[in-house]
């Protein structure tokens, strides 16, 4: 069965070349420009769908669901961030496994490898707080009865 991917997407004019970038975050560099990424710190406001030349319209999914070139294997249920490893090599999306990584999606599709392309739920920038979860028992307390039984 086909899946298909939907959700809210805006339309932005691309301040670089980005015909080799469909399908990797992307960063708003003004409020009509669209361009990769320039640190790990950057913001990204969505998924390229389309493959624009420098100066063409760039379609970019901001809300629902999308393709995404991932940096690894990607399992299902993982908050995803954007990767940044330099000017050539960005935008994919990679685990968000670092404390306060801005995780951007949630993997709905597993993707194998290096270029596979994942299928991801866009969320809301979520900080993650810790790069495991824990879990804690609950405590336990002792209680004395308070009632007494019937006569």
């Amino acid at each position: 069965m086909a899946v298909h991917y939907s959700g809210l997407d805006i339309t932005l004019t691309a301040a670089e070349d980005l015909s080799a970038m469909q399908y990797r975050f992307v960063h708003q560099a003004t409020d009509t420009t669209v361009d990769m990424l320039d640190s790990g710190t950057e913001y990204p406001v969505g998924i390229l769908q389309n493959a624009p030349a420098d100066g063409e319209t760039a379609v970019i999914r901001i809300n629902g669901t999308s393709k995404l070139v991932v940096n690894n294997q990607i399992q299902l249920n993982r908050w995803i961030k954007a990767e940044y490893v330099g000017a050539a090599d960005n935008g994919k999306g990679d685990v968000a496994d670092t404390a306060h990584d801005h995780a951007r999606a949630v993997c709905i599709k597993i993707a194998g490898a290096e270029n596979d392309v994942a299928g991801v739920l866009l969320t809301d920038s979520t900080h993650q707080l810790s790069a495991t979860l824990t879990t804690t028992a609950a405590p336990t307390t002792t209680a004395s009865p308070t009632t007494t039984a019937p006569p």
